[in-house]
């Protein structure tokens, strides 16, 4: 009976620490473009979702629909954080706003994302 109860002990040890590995292993950080609002993979995929379809992956912009390009010196130095935030926000030109559809630290990521553009070679 001593026996019994020993090996029943020792398996519900062993249960137990099975379930405590698995509980950790199911709460890993988030995956990549689910990371928290803000981050540089957060940002990039609100880009990817929101932005690429008008001003492409690099910022240069689909030609034919003539947005500006985010990639120059001149272009980065003539917009503000809070102006490029107000276009996000309210739209500008043919662009719409996102105001309903995006949070205010997810504006703030996409702004930071925006200055993160540069032709190669060119300094901010």
């Amino acid at each position: 009976m001593k026996r019994q109860l020993s090996i029943l002990i020792v398996l519900l040890a062993i249960a137990g620490g099975i379930s405590l590995a698995v509980s950790a292993q199911t709460k890993k950080a988030p995956a990549k473009g689910k990371a928290a609002t803000g981050k540089a993979s957060g940002a990039a995929a609100l880009w990817m979702q929101h932005c690429k379809k008008c001003h492409a992956e690099d910022g240069k912009g689909i030609e034919s629909l003539e947005p500006p390009d985010m990639t120059t010196e001149k272009w980065q130095a003539a917009n503000t954080d809070k102006a490029i935030a107000d276009a996000i926000n309210e739209g500008k030109g043919i662009m719409p706003g996102f105001k309903d559809t995006l949070k205010p630290a997810q504006v703030t990521a996409l702004v930071k994302h925006v200055r993160t553009l540069k032709v190669a070679g060119e300094t901010k």
